[in-house]
């Protein structure tokens, strides 16, 4: 994992301790098929759990929720169910000790958003599938199976089919960091600060959203803030060569080397100066 990244120690527990338990043969430790990891956007939840599932060595079979609606019926719930064959094939061959099901952001796909979604055969068939394959898995399809743990992320699971989501068969982890975790997770952002300066960063520009009516900096301002730094020393380095000279450079493998060296100060200026500009979108702004 990059040495950078911090991934605190409460979000790697969660995932550990569901894998773990699914891989023990013991009913007693078997737990929920499914780990749900709900809360607000722009926290790095799929993120995270890749960098998780990297570090542990397991081999990820990943699906978007984007993937669960389809204009063809049925194909979204065989796409669910292969991803879970295909990950116990995996283990069965020997090429890893552990495979995980991830579904991200399922509740774009899934959720029952109101009258202006259509609840289509398709959603029903994928909650039908995930039901059965959480009742039964270890025969799936009509054919033996191992049990491999799934994971699902999403920003509201009251959205989701109720039977699905509730304990037993889903185990669900909020994840809404404290201040010290983001200033943590800020740090690896910004290796160039101290932590205490990283608090002083989120403390200086949570002074700043109270006047735009925002609920609060998501990770994800602050990661779009330090590519707005690099964007701007990029474009000092094409500015200096010519964009041909520059796009020719690359194409011979040339790279610009950029060199992040801010201070604090200019990134809090930044930073005042993102938050009023009105280029924000909603998970940036934490709605």
């Amino acid at each position: 994992m990059n040495s950078s990244i911090y991934i605190p120690e409460r979000f790697k527990r969660a995932i550990i301790l569901h894998i773990v338990k699914n891989l023990m043969e013991s009913n007693l430790y078997h737990g929920s098929l499914i780990l749900g990891i709900h809360g607000p956007s722009g926290y790095g939840k799929t993120y995270q759990c890749e960098c998780v599932l990297k570090e542990l060595g397991a081999e990820l079979f990943l699906i978007s929720g984007g993937q669960l609606e389809s204009g063809t019926a049925g194909e979204p719930a065989q796409i669910v169910r292969q991803a879970y064959i295909n990950a116990s094939r995996c283990i069965e061959q020997g090429k890893s000790k552990v495979a995980v099901v991830l579904i991200n952001d399922i509740d774009t796909g899934l959720g029952n958003w109101g009258d202006k979604v259509q609840y289509t055969i398709n959603r029903q068939t994928v909650f039908g599938e995930l039901m059965h394959i959480v009742d039964y898995p270890t025969m799936v399809e009509g054919r033996s199976t191992r049990r491999i743990p799934i994971i699902i992320t999403g920003n509201d699971f009251t959205k989701l089919y109720e039977p699905l989501v509730r304990p037993g068969r889903m185990t669900a982890f909020e994840w809404d960091p404290t201040n010290d975790e983001k200033t943590k997770i800020l740090h690896g952002i910004y290796p160039e600060l101290q932590i205490h300066e990283c608090e002083k960063l989120i403390d200086e520009l949570n002074k700043e959203i109270s006047c735009e009516n925002f609920n609060f900096l998501s990770i994800a301002f602050f990661s779009y803030l330090r590519s707005t730094l690099i964007d701007g020393l990029l474009t000092k380095s094409i500015e200096e060569v010519g964009v041909t000279q520059a796009i020719d450079r690359i194409g011979e493998g040339r790279e610009p080397i950029i060199h992040l060296t801010i201070r604090l100060q200019d990134i809090v200026e930044s930073g005042k100066n993102l938050i009023h500009s009105g280029k924000l979108v909603n998970h940036l702004r934490g709605f």
